[in-house]
């Protein structure tokens, strides 16, 4: 009964999402192969956060689009990357039971979005040690690359399945 009496809030009161997940989210950023560089995390509203050392987490807003991670460490290239939001899955939980007002909540609080849990920014080093570290640096890189792009095929594949015929 109790279970029932929170659905009904969410479904009528407020927005799931805001309510499951909040407004806000940690963001894990990793710079393989560098620890201790400093990042600069912007989103598309000017939001700004600060992380002191890699790996480390940071908790920012959700819902305001693209975040921006700018990491720098002396002895490397300074690394950009973004990692854009995708649909939190406790706002589906509006739609399910009735959507009503909450849905709105949750898109005007951000609670509808959701950043990756993990951010990953490539550093390249501004001097090679040895030929051995860059041909390491980039295999690397270069499997991080295949896997996120397998992981991302198969999600479309997951969120877009073929019509029956």
């Amino acid at each position: 009964m109790r279970i029932f009496a929170i659905l009904l809030a969410c479904a009528f009161f407020s927005g799931c999402a805001s309510i499951v997940s909040g407004t806000q989210q940690s963001l894990f950023v990793d710079t393989p192969m560098v620890d201790g560089a400093t990042c600069k995390l912007n989103d598309s509203k000017n939001g700004s956060w600060y992380l002191p050392s890699t790996p480390g987490s940071v908790s920012v807003l959700k819902g305001n689009g693209p975040m921006n991670v700018v990491c720098e460490e002396a002895s490397y290239n300074t690394g950009i990357t973004s990692g854009d939001e995708d649909t939190a899955g406790a706002t589906f939980g509006n739609i399910l039971l009735g959507g009503g007002i909450g849905i709105f909540v949750d898109a005007a609080t951000g609670a509808a979005q959701k950043y990756p849990d993990k951010v990953v920014v490539w550093m390249k080093p501004k001097e090679w040690k040895s030929s051995e570290e860059e041909v390491g640096w980039n295999a690397e890189k270069r499997k991080f690359e295949e896997a996120e792009a397998r992981a991302k095929a198969e999600k479309e594949a997951r969120n877009n399945p073929p019509l029956p015929q």
